[in-house]
This record gives C-alpha cells, structure tokens and sequence, in this order.
C-alpha cells in the first residue's frame, strides 16, 4: 500500500537542497529553530492520524478484497530529539515511539551520535546518523547512505527516517568538502562536494559485499526563484527544477529514469501471470517501481494560516498516476491540523493499487 502522509516542504523559495549536511534532519522542527546556541536543547513533536481506505476490490491484486484491507487505520507518534554542545563538540539523539490499532508498537533510536572537531578542517561523527545526500525532491538515486525517499512523502512528514550506523570524517580542503564513511557491516562510502562556477556539485560513492556504486548530483540557483537539480548513477538518471513565483507559489517539476523497473514486456508478463499467483503478484508489485519512467510536480501555497499542496506522480508509460491535494491549518503557532486526499488514477499500473482512495486526517503538535 502506498503511504501518501505528507505536510508541505520545505522547499518553498527556491533554496537549493544540494548543500548536504545534518541541518535537514529535522523536518519537523522549523517551527522551533531559535536564536541562540544553547549548550542542552530538547524539542520534538506528536501526532495522530485517522486514515480511511476502501478497498479496491477490482484490483488484480485485491479482488473482492481478498486482503482483507482495512476500511479505517489509526496511528500516533512521537518523535524527540536532544543536542548538547560545547565548542568542539556536539552530541545529537532522535528517538521515535510509534503506535498503531493495525501494527505492534514500537520504539527505535533514530539518530543518536557525536560529532568533535579535532582540527580546524577536521570533524569526525561517531554514531547513527541520517544522511541527506542528494538534489532531488522526489527521487534521490545517489541516496547510497541515506534513507530512501518514498516519492508519495518525499518530506518524511512524519519525521520517521531512521539513520545508519557509521564513523565519519569531514574534511574541509580549498574549498573542497571530502567526506569518508565506514559503515556497519563492511561497508565503505565517501563523498565529495564543491561549489563549481556557482553550481553545487557532489560525487558519490559506495562499496560493499554487494558491489560498487557511484554517482553525480548537482543543483544551481539562478536569481532568487528558480532552481534547477539534478542526479546521476549507472541505472538512474533524475532531472528537475523549481520556481517560486511572486504570490509565494512554490512549483516543482521532476522526471526520473529507472533502470530496474520492468520494460513494457515484462509489465505484460507480470499483468498475464497476476491471477496464478495473488501472494507472489503482491510481493512483486511495488506502486511507483513497474515502469522505467515517471514524472513529478508539486504545487504549493501558502495563504494566512493556510496551506495548499497538490502533488502528482504519473507512470509515463501508461499515463496512470497518484493525485494527492492536502489543505493544512495553523491552530497555534506549535499545532497543525491537516487533510489529505489521494486519488488512484488511469488504466495502467495505479490501478493495481489495492486501496481505491485514501483520506487522512491529522493534527501534529511542536515543542
């Protein structure tokens, strides 16, 4: 099932997201940034959902609601983080406590690590940390550390991304960010970054037990509306943009190239053979992963204490996409509430989807 939870960006003026660092981590926590440096600061958020999903009993997948999909979900979270700090060095924590009447309760550490600066050129990060590599908005195909972005909550609205367990070091040489990863379990990444004749651009790279990947972002402003980005790695390509017009309407454009998803052969072969096997048709089916090619647009604007963001994801291949509208209020500065409608549309590979609709209500809350 797809997850379509999302809050507006903030991606809004046509700042550039290129410029990794763990400053983005906290999505949910703008509303609390403050003036001053503190040596300790606790802050968060808590929220609750009511999410209603009829079951699309004409999917291939779902007919007559074999699944047994449930018509309502209820869900609660909360997320809170710690820093402390002195000059030279920094200690961060997220926790997350998740419950749902349709999952086991949980409770996991999110990020927890330290960070010193043994040398004025020199950091080095000890811990779990989420990374954010990457231009895109939708799509990060060089998220090689990173956690992967679901394109239906591309914001992690949320705030339920949970980091990688590695030491880090950082060194700043001319003008050149190098970062090099050792991660749990063997694995080895690096990353270099550097401001180009104005254009932000990284290198990326990974290797582990599995093999070798290596990949190229960029992003540049030009003026202060428009911003164009972009991201590259052997089977993925990903280009896009976005545009801030005088009325504060934020506009984001994205297509993106995938080299695993199916050909037009064996979206064929998968559609004949659905009906052979519903648990093996189910376990395959990936909404958003069984073409090679989609496009992306968001549209936001904010009004006094309201927000409006639609969102469009559409399969290039066979026209059929996921329309999502949400309308959010500001109640008190710290309290939102929210409602989102998504809609499942066309012929082709959303039809699959095995929800007909799904309409969330939601309120979060910030300290």
């Amino acid at each position: 099932m797809v997850n379509t939870r999302v809050i507006p960006s903030r991606a809004r003026r046509g700042i550039p997201r290129g410029r990794g660092s763990l400053a983005a981590l906290g999505m949910t926590l703008t509303l609390i940034a403050t003036a001053h440096a503190e040596t300790f600061r606790f802050f968060g958020s808590t929220g609750a959902e009511a999410q209603f999903s009829p079951a699309n009993e004409a999917s291939p997948l779902n007919p007559s609601n074999v699944l047994g999909v449930p018509y309502t979900t209820n869900s609660a979270d909360a997320a809170l983080y710690a820093d402390a700090k002195t000059d030279r060095v920094k200690a961060h924590v997220k926790l997350r406590a998740d419950a749902s009447d349709r999952a086991a309760d949980h409770l996991q550490l999110g990020e927890g690590f330290v960070q010193a600066n043994l040398r004025p050129w020199l950091d080095v990060t000890a811990g779990r940390v989420i990374e954010k590599w990457g231009t895109g908005y939708a799509w990060n195909p060089v998220a090689f550390v990173s956690p992967q972005k679901n394109p239906t909550d591309p914001t992690d609205r949320r705030a339920a991304y949970r980091g990688v367990d590695m030491l880090r070091a950082d060194a700043f040489v001319r003008d050149t960010n190098v970062s090099f990863y050792a991660l749990r379990g063997g694995g080895e990444a690096a990353r270099v970054y550097r401001l180009v004749v104005g254009t932000d651009v990284s290198l990326h790279v990974r290797r582990d037990a599995s093999g070798t990947q290596q990949g190229v972002s960029a992003a540049r402003v030009f003026g202060d509306a428009l911003e164009l980005h972009g991201e590259a790695t052997r089977r993925h390509l990903l280009l896009g943009g976005q545009y801030t017009f005088a009325a504060n309407v934020n506009v984001v454009a994205e297509v993106y190239r995938s080299g695993d998803g199916l050909t037009e052969a064996q979206w064929r072969a998968f559609r004949d053979g659905a009906g052979a096997s519903l648990y093996d048709a189910n376990r395959r089916y990936a909404p958003l992963r069984m073409a090679r090619n989609y496009a992306f647009a968001r549209i936001d604007k904010p009004f006094g204490r309201n927000e409006v963001e639609l969102i469009a994801l559409t399969n290039l291949r066979d026209g059929s996409s996921i329309a999502r509208a949400t309308l959010s209020r500001k109640l008190r500065p710290n309290l939102s509430a929210y409602v989102i409608e998504t809609e499942f549309l066309g012929a082709g590979e959303m039809s699959y989807i095995q929800v007909k609709r799904l309409t969330t209500f939601g309120a979060r809350v910030y300290f």
